[in-house]
């Protein structure tokens, strides 16, 4: 039954998946290929300051600052963690229509369950990441970018993780509360409260530090678009996901559940 829990969750599911790397392939290849054109234009030649440096896009001119803004720091984040954010707080939506009481009912523990829905949470974000990271590839060798693809890849590993943390946040709530809305709720909050934290902390040096506190730093904070693989923000990032479910297993198996 434990092994049915984890393809079980991948089967349900798999139509959310599908569409949502649809949409993670069909974004960059909208926007990436075009970055020649655009510079050539001018289009891309904006100062930055006010409201382009809190939402962290401060640098559209070079092609590692074109990627950064828009597939790093905005559009790649957004959808990424949205899809993870509602696959992790599905779990909760069983206990609030009723039927975890029929899967806890077969010989399964509570604390296999957290588990195994973690690992199919960590495989969507795993399928989701590199059929985005796959576009960009496409997209910048036809844009002709010039971004080595192993920077490329770098960045898209340090955003998956980002998604799976927060994903792993919402199953946390979801397992702590039973209650769906809350988990969406709890995660997105912590979501929007980390992604301004890291971006206008920069606006003050008596606040720079605390950017260190938010999981977007250890995205972009590396540079790794034109640094290469950051390991140390990687570990950083592989931790929060896997302490948030020692977290949800701790709760889960604590809790009177509503079934």
């Amino acid at each position: 039954m434990t092994r049915t829990i984890f393809t079980q969750t991948l089967k349900e599911q798999r139509r959310g998946l599908i569409g949502w790397s649809i949409a993670l392939f069909a974004v960059p290849m909208m926007y990436v290929p075009g970055y020649s054109t655009f510079a050539e234009q001018g289009v891309l030649d904006i100062e930055g300051g006010g409201i382009y440096d809190a939402m962290g896009l401060s640098d559209f001119a070079s092609a590692a600052g074109y990627l950064n803004s828009t597939m790093y720091t905005l559009l790649g984040p957004m959808l990424l963690l949205i899809m993870a954010i509602s696959f992790g707080s599905r779990s909760a939506a069983q206990e609030e229509s009723g039927t975890l009481d029929l899967i806890l009912a077969q010989p399964v523990g509570r604390t296999a369950l957290i588990a195994q829905r973690f690992a199919a949470l960590a495989v969507q974000v795993l399928v989701a990441t590199a059929v985005f990271g796959v576009a960009i590839l496409i997209g910048a060798a036809s844009g002709d970018l010039g971004v080595p693809a192993g920077n490329i890849l770098a960045a898209t590993a340090a955003l998956g993780l980002l998604a799976l943390a927060f994903g792993a946040l919402s199953q946390l709530a979801g397992a702590a509360t039973g209650k769906r809305g809350v988990a969406i709720a709890a995660a997105a909050v912590l979501a929007v409260v980390a992604y301004f934290a890291n971006n206008l902390a920069v606006m003050s040096a008596d606040t720079e530090r605390l950017r260190y506190a938010s999981p977007f730093y250890y995205v972009t904070g590396g540079s790794p678009l034109t640094d290469g693989w950051q390991v140390g923000d990687l570990a950083v990032l592989t931790a929060i996901p896997l302490a948030t479910t020692v977290v949800a297993l701790a709760c889960f198996n604590r809790r009177d559940l509503a079934v």
